[in-house]
């Protein structure tokens, strides 16, 4: 419970989910925030889904607010009409999906040209329309939280702060920063121009979250700035009950579980645990790799399908989640060896680490000794850790994790009491939300004074 129910939240950049990373953390962090004091502004183009359980207040940024720049106005089309979305259905609140052959050759080769040019970094606008003044005006928050993920987001974002003269609070997910221009020509001048445009974004915010220690300690260093990280949290009622404390594994059939996003930085990586398995699997074929993701995308599912190891699973509902994730028989993380997914990672933990540790099952992780999970997990000795870009050392972990049962029950155990100590919703989210509770006091006692 927070301590003021008066305190009006305004949330730009992310609306709250189910599914990806940061709508699942946001929705755990400001759950118990009073309902009708928490709204979200949001673009269509990448949310189509939102979930209604923490906020039911979305606004959507249409064509009064965004603008697509010269030559690009006579091709593109434009947003729906903006407005706060009276009616949503469900978690489907999409507006602005668009299919067909112009959208199948934008997303096919025109956005990878303009990409590669670094004009998607300037090709459109935002900007806080007279209808959205006054929206804004009604709303009347009292604290701007934010998460920023790219050049206009960051543009929009200032433009928000210098409108609504309130405090701030800024939430890095990944360090984007240090791979959003790394391709084409121009990729050193955008890279100035959207740090440096960041940095000015820092300034201008009163408190800074990370996802992780890792990401604080590096933050601190690279923009001065103290970071103090919030991560995912497990509602302990919901997953406890379903731990698992029974070790030995039936050898007639052997799941081995991967759970969440297949795409950048998490691509070749599920490819070569995919590989590893199917070497198991050809020795004896009781043997599955079972993927249960949100991924949709037909070129990744089908390299990953033609191994007859994989299972893709169906979609599930959340509750369902800790029934399987207990009944697996270990649980994989894995992440891309190259270059620029390990830049591009290494200051992030997965939205399902908490979720993992609590299971009780036993994880693998298959990542860079560089990256941030890849440490937790060594530090802390609650998973089995391959940092080798080598098939056969994942065949070697899977065969001592399946042979080792008292490995198996030390490195869960260890998971466990991590999670319950560190990562109990009940406990992060009160530090959470005091948080932004005490920029709202300390700006009402200002006002109070002076």
């Amino acid at each position: 419970m927070i301590e003021n129910e008066h305190a009006r939240i305004l949330i730009f950049g992310q609306p709250f989910n189910n599914f990806s990373g940061g709508g699942i953390t946001l929705t755990n962090l400001f759950k118990g925030w009073p309902k009708d004091s928490i709204a979200v502004v949001f673009v269509p183009f990448v949310f189509e889904i939102f979930s209604t359980d923490v906020c039911n207040k979305y606004y959507r940024i249409g064509k009064e607010e965004h603008a697509w720049k010269f030559p690009f106005n006579f091709f593109k089309k434009p947003l729906p009409s903006s407005g706060l979305i009276r009616e949503i259905r469900g978690e489907n609140a999409n507006n602005f999906v668009q299919t067909g052959i112009k959208q199948f050759l934008a997303s096919r080769y025109l956005n990878p040209l303009l990409g590669w040019l670094g004009l998607l970094h300037s090709i459109s606008k935002i900007t806080i329309s007279e209808k959205l003044k006054e929206w804004l005006i009604e709303f009347h928050p009292d604290i701007l939280y934010l998460q920023v993920s790219d050049l206009e987001s960051i543009r929009f974002a200032k433009e928000l702060i210098r409108f609504l003269k309130i405090p701030v609070a800024v939430h890095m997910m990944d360090d984007w920063p240090s791979t959003i221009s790394n391709k084409g020509p121009f990729r050193s001048y955008w890279k100035k121009q959207i740090i440096t445009e960041f940095i000015q974004l820092l300034e201008r915010t009163d408190l800074h979250l990370s996802i992780c220690e890792a990401m604080s300690e590096e933050y601190k260093t690279r923009y001065g700035k103290k970071f103090i990280a919030f991560h995912n949290t497990i509602d302990l009622k919901l997953w406890l009950p379903h731990r698992k404390t029974e070790f030995n594994i039936n050898r007639k059939e052997i799941n081995i579980l991967f759970s969440g996003r297949i795409g950048s930085g998490i691509h070749d990586s599920i490819i070569e645990v995919a590989s590893a398995i199917e070497i198991l699997w050809k020795k004896n074929r009781n043997i599955k790799l079972r993927i249960q993701t949100p991924v949709k995308e037909h070129d990744i599912l089908t390299q990953i399908q033609k191994y007859n190891c994989v299972v893709i699973n169906p979609p599930t509902d959340y509750s369902l989640m800790p029934r399987i994730y207990a009944k697996a028989d270990i649980l994989v993380i894995a992440n891309d060896f190259s270059e620029g997914a390990v830049k591009f990672l290494k200051f992030s933990m997965p939205t399902k680490v908490p979720e993992y540790m609590i299971s009780g099952t036993p994880i693998l992780i298959y990542a860079s000794a560089e990256t941030a999970v890849s440490k937790f997990f060594a530090n802390n000795n609650c998973g089995y850790c391959v940092t080798s870009n080598n098939t056969q050392e994942i065949v070697n972990a899977l065969e001592l994790l399946i042979k080792n049962n008292e490995l198996r029950e030390r490195i869960s155990n260890n998971a466990v009491n991590f999670a319950k100590e560190y990562f109990d919703g009940v406990k992060v989210r009160s530090k959470f939300q005091n948080l932004l509770i005490a920029l709202h006091e300390r700006l009402s006692l200002f006002n109070k004074i002076y």
